[in-house]
């Protein structure tokens, strides 16, 4: 009884000093008030904002339109739903070159710097950067508070939630293989040797009867760049040099503590992704072959069928593997029990008991408003009601995605399977690469060339850093007649 009444105490305080803190952000126009900067409704005119949203069906936020509907008459939110982001980012850009296009839009996190340009900042009487870095994760303001072309910090995105990957995992193979304990480690060291006992070898055409863990290639297994980069950041890797001229994660970067030997990042972290792909590891535990009979589903298809022990995954993969042992389930086919699902945070280099350092990656689409918008403040008004903790709450709810503020994070930490995409999100981080489809391109193609023995990993992040070097100097100078791609 004491502890949840010095819980309630907890949450009030945290209330109080929440609405002290952000009452910009989580506050609307008052009735008949103003709107500075953007047209007001006629008496009897209906102003409407379109929200172009990815992923999230609109119904997710149907009670808050409504209820800011109601708190600013006048207005209306239309909002439509994607779900391919490729075809979403070409059409908007389309959209916004042409003067048209949506007023409020999601936009990856990675991608806010290069279309900075074609998005209208939040305006100061909402929430300024110091607030902001007080109340949102640190990685949504490394990601979103960026330089104008005065050389003032403005914030150009509002995050719904923060998603970080996470490893999912077979509690039952756990159980059957690893008495000592019932989840994966929070090391790699440790976790492939887990990966070692959980690998069961035989002659089918998969050539395993069980794999450790889905890792180590790039054709079929969906997340790949997102666990490479979790690898560079936890190798603390140096992507480009400080000016932005050229790339530097092929290169020397320190040396290793205690032998002075020359530290490669970029190089080591290719190579523990890659060595769950090679035979000649001890834990290796994937291949072209394991993924033959869910080529749609790649490692997800494998999991669900109890093939495979470990993947990597983000907050919504969750309702993907629900749905899909739900299909097995009317088709008779062998499926893992939904109970028998873990969720995991993402093992660390060292033993972060003993280095008291964490890192995750981070991915989520935050909220902005176009420049081309008649109606930027009120449109920031609805975001800002949106990232209310109220809101927020009822979003987590209703799709399971974590906070982005920090005010929330104590309560969701705790839950017992989608906690540790909360707890993670207070460490976690993202990697801003220049030209992300082509990064995501050229680094695809280095672990492939490793996985199939084609080269070293030196060899291939050496190609991969020249093709990059090279993708730089054309965005400097498009005339370069050079086709990256080609370069060996």
């Amino acid at each position: 009884m004491a502890q949840n009444k010095m819980k309630k105490i907890k949450l009030f305080i945290s209330i109080i000093l929440t609405v002290a803190l952000v009452t910009p952000l989580s506050a609307c126009r008052k009735k008949g008030e103003e709107e500075e900067g953007g047209a007001q409704p006629i008496s009897g005119e209906t102003i409407e904002i379109v929200w172009w949203n990815l992923f999230d069906p609109c119904d997710t936020f149907k009670g808050q339109i409504q209820e800011f509907q109601s708190q600013n008459p006048g207005y209306k939110i239309t909002c439509k739903k994607f779900t391919n982001a490729d075809e979403f980012e070409k059409l908007l850009i389309n959209e916004l070159a042409e003067g048209e296009g949506p007023d409020i839009f999601s936009i990856k996190n990675t991608k806010v710097k290069e279309h900075q340009k074609k998005i209208s900042p939040v305006p100061a009487n909402l929430i300024v950067p110091e607030e902001f870095r007080d109340l949102f994760f640190s990685v949504a303001s490394d990601d979103l508070i960026l330089e104008d072309e005065d050389g003032l910090e403005q914030i150009y995105g509002i995050p719904l939630y923060i998603d970080t990957l996470a490893i999912y995992y077979n509690k039952q193979l756990f159980r059957d293989n690893i008495p000592s304990t019932d989840k994966p480690a929070d090391n790699w060291e440790d976790l492939k040797e887990q990966v070692y006992a959980l690998t069961k070898s035989d002659n089918s055409i998969e050539r395993f009867a069980v794999s450790g863990i889905a890792m180590g290639r790039a054709d079929n297994i969906s997340r790949s760049i997102d666990i490479l980069s979790l690898l560079l950041i936890q190798h603390d890797t140096e992507l480009y040099s400080e000016d932005g001229k050229r790339a530097k994660f092929a290169e020397q970067q320190g040396t290793i503590e205690g032998t002075g030997k020359p530290y490669y990042r970029g190089v080591e972290a290719l190579k523990l992704y890659t060595s769950f792909a090679l035979s000649s590891y001890k834990n290796y535990s994937w291949n072209n072959l394991i993924t033959s009979f869910f080529k749609d589903e790649k490692e997800v298809g494998v999991f669900v069928k109890g093939k495979t022990a470990m993947i990597f995954g983000y907050s919504w993969l969750y309702d993907e593997i629900d749905l899909q042992i739900q299909a097995a389930q009317k088709s008779g086919e062998s499926h893992i029990a939904l109970e028998d699902v873990g969720i995991a945070v993402v093992p660390q280099l060292v033993d972060p008991e003993r280095s008291g350092k964490r890192d995750a990656f981070a991915s989520y689409y935050p909220l902005t408003v176009s420049r081309n918008s008649e109606h930027a403040d009120i449109a920031w008004e609805f975001i800002s009601f949106l990232a209310s903790p109220e809101s927020l709450q009822d979003y987590h709810e209703q799709t399971h995605k974590p906070t982005s503020r920090m005010d929330m994070v104590d309560d969701q930490s705790v839950e017992s399977l989608f906690g540790v995409f909360a707890r993670q999100a207070s460490y976690a981080k993202s990697l801003q690469p220049i030209d992300e489809k082509t990064f995501n391109t050229i680094f695809s193609e280095a672990i492939d060339s490793v996985a199939k023995s084609k080269s070293t990993s030196e060899s291939a992040l050496q190609l991969a850093q020249k093709r990059m070097d090279c993708v730089i100097k054309k965005k400097s100078d498009p005339l370069i007649d050079t086709v990256c791609e080609e370069i060996e």
